[in-house]
């Protein structure tokens, strides 16, 4: 399996998910929009214990648009993919 392009970004993404400058077939009916979007903010997430409030919040970000969500998800997958910080650091 390839890698997900994670560059930076420099423009606003028109994906939810990467590569984030790609766009995908628009969902029309708003609720699986909604739940597409979602799904994209949980993948970077997989494995992560999540409480009540982070499933919350994890929620009401995937109501915003594209460009939103999209950027976010893009800072988890790169954040996901970064090293760690030595102890001393954090």
């Amino acid at each position: 399996m390839s890698r997900p392009d994670l560059r930076p970004l420099d423009v606003e993404p028109v994906n939810i998910r990467p590569p984030f400058d790609v766009r995908r077939t628009l969902i029309y009916d708003l609720e699986a929009a909604r739940l597409d979007f979602l799904s994209a903010v949980h993948e970077p997430l997989t494995g992560i214990v999540l409480g009540t409030y982070d499933e919350r919040m994890l929620a009401w970000l995937a109501g915003w648009d594209t460009p939103t969500v999209g950027t976010f998800v893009s800072l988890l997958h790169r954040a996901r993919a970064a090293r760690p910080l030595p102890r001393g650091d954090r």
